[in-house]
């Protein structure tokens, strides 16, 4: 049963992290993002050095997710990108007409979903891994400095 928990874990990380690495990568298109980055009152000089911020975010968390490297480190720091995109970008309160509230809502609520997936994986125990660990390193420290079992 822990091989199945083992396996879900990791396939679990890697569905959570592709929405963040489509994004990163530019294969999700980001200019509708950036416009309404500058719509929301960011300066128009600023909007392209926060998004590259963003962008690389995404990139190093979602690779972190993926690869298993400080698992929970990368679900907080994407929760933590995630929070203000959400708040600003779909703002679903502030929506005209039915048809915009419904698109907004729903992706308000689509990366409030993916919060609760970062929440889950930034909460949960000994993760695997698809990196070695070496005993003894940073890996076997959690995030909140207990221990971890780790085999080798």
């Amino acid at each position: 049963m822990e091989q199945v928990s083992r396996y879900g874990m990791t396939a679990s990380r890697f569905l959570v992290a592709m929405i963040f690495l489509l994004n990163a990568t530019g294969i999700v298109d980001q200019s509708v993002a950036a416009r309404e980055l500058a719509e929301h009152g960011a300066p128009p000089d600023l909007v392209p050095f926060l998004m590259l911020v963003g962008r690389s975010v995404e990139l190093i968390g979602g690779l972190a997710l993926v690869l298993g490297i400080f698992p929970r480190i990368a679900a907080i720091a994407l929760i933590g990108f995630l929070v203000p995109a959400t708040l600003t970008a779909h703002a679903f309160w502030a929506a005209d007409g039915a048809q915009a509230f419904t698109a907004q809502l729903v992706n308000f609520l689509k990366n409030i979903a993916m919060i609760g997936g970062l929440l889950f994986i930034a909460s949960a125990g000994d993760q695997p891994t698809l990196v070695p660990r070496i005993r003894g390193s940073i890996d076997d420290t959690s995030v909140f400095g207990t221990r971890r079992k780790t085999q080798v």
